[in-house]
């Protein structure tokens, strides 16, 4: 597998492609290397009226009962599901729920709003690399803030699109086909999810959610309809890339080392493994293909989309330094929260000075985007054939033009 390179197309513009949204987040300054991020400075920031959410009351949800032994269908009682509903736990000043190591709060939305745009950005404002013909039906497993269950409904009304999340965070100004839904997939009956249900499966950023990405990747094959798709994005192996930017001995090789550790014995390892095509094909997909891209991170590219792109991506991640961290080092390496944030505090400025430091060719993670077909279903046309191992080769980003590889024949 190889990488491309690319130059940005001739004529493109970086005021046109990039999203309004994440194009008025504040910068990284350059004179003094200082982030300025916070809730109020993005919630007030002037973006298209359809994109404004509002998260003061309670989301139309679906309330996801588990099913009985006796349940033969797929049961549902529509209702307002409020944050009471929920439980949450608050830990060194960080809002989580159950025993997932990411916290769920306000600043976090935040960063999962810019993410969210970030990856918008990456895919040429495309949603999704899979070619979908007028599907009813989508589940986006972990939505988090909604933002991709929303823009798919957006962009198909007339397809419901459900997103579910173990915490409630979703918007309440919704299109009238999108619902979320309170819902761990991993628990036991907490994918109730009737056969033959969904167009697409899609999952984003949830390395580590999961023990066994196996056992996932089957209840999504059984919730497909015949020629369904599954769709996971995520990064691979970006400890790698981050590394080779520092000593074996620095804050920032510890901190990578000590969560990675963390995650080992927690039992839901936040690596690549489950981006492999094997794992899928395991689960019984076929037309398996691997897309990968590479965000920059800071300033160092020369085009000036990806570098725009770039300095949006390392706010993201170094207000996601603590984020990855907190919950891990304080309740399985028993750390005080002084200790975790003077380590995260001299991390940060390890990693913003190199971000920023514009010989730094080459910094930025790759993301992995995995899909699969499930067996069976219409013939796919010769376009939509093709399109799924280009969807993404061409037309991307200024940086790079992606890599896509096919992992099996269609069957």
């Amino acid at each position: 597998m190889t990488r491309s390179m690319n130059d940005a197309p001739a004529g493109s513009s970086s005021e046109d492609s990039l999203p309004t949204k994440i194009a008025a987040v504040p910068l990284v300054l350059d004179d003094d290397l200082m982030i300025d991020v916070d809730n109020e400075a993005y919630e007030n920031i002037d973006i298209e009226e359809e994109l404004v959410r509002s998260r003061v009351n309670a989301a139309r949800t679906l309330f996801h009962q588990p099913r009985g032994d006796n349940d033969t269908v797929h049961s549902n009682s529509t209702r307002s599901l409020y944050d009471t509903d929920v439980e949450y736990r608050m830990i060194n000043g960080r809002r989580y729920c159950g025993d997932y190591y990411m916290p769920n709060d306000d600043d976090e939305q935040t960063r999962m709003q810019i993410l969210h745009e970030v990856y918008k950005a990456l895919l040429s404002k495309r949603l999704t690399t899979v070619p979908l013909s007028s599907p009813t039906k989508i589940l986006d497993v972990g939505t988090g803030t909604g933002d991709w269950a929303i823009a798919m409904g957006e962009q198909w009304p007339e397809c419901e699109v459900v997103g579910t999340d173990i915490a409630k965070i979703q918007p309440s100004a919704v299109p009238l086909n999108v619902f979320f839904e309170i819902d761990d997939a991993e628990e036991e009956y907490g994918w109730t999810w009737p056969d033959d249900e969904f167009d697409l499966v899609h999952f984003r950023h949830m390395a580590g959610a999961f023990s066994s990405w196996s056992d996932i990747y089957k209840e999504a094959h059984r919730s497909l309809k015949p020629g369904g798709w599954i769709e996971v994005l995520d990064f691979d192996n970006h400890d790698r890339t981050l590394l080779s930017f520092f000593a074996e001995d620095s804050e920032v090789s510890t901190w990578l080392r000590t969560i990675n550790e963390c995650s080992q014995t927690s039992g839901r390892p936040r690596g690549a493994a489950h981006l492999e095509p094997e794992v899928l094909a395991g689960a019984g997909f076929v037309d398996i293909n691997v897309t990968e891209k590479v965000i920059p991170m800071g300033i160092w590219p020369d085009n000036k989309e990806d570098k725009l792109l770039g300095r949006h991506f390392l706010v993201a991640q170094l207000c996601g330094i603590e984020s990855l961290c907190l919950r891990p080092f304080t309740e399985q390496m028993g750390w005080g929260v002084e200790k975790i944030r003077t380590l995260c505090g001299q991390v940060t400025d390890a990693v913003r000075t190199v971000s920023m430091d514009p010989n730094s060719k080459g910094l930025g993670f790759t993301v992995r985007i995995l899909t699969g077909r499930k067996p069976g279903g219409p013939d796919m046309a010769e376009g939509d054939a093709e399109s799924v191992l280009t969807a993404t080769v061409n037309g991307t980003n200024g940086m790079n033009g992606g890599t896509t590889t096919n992992g099996n024949s269609t069957h």
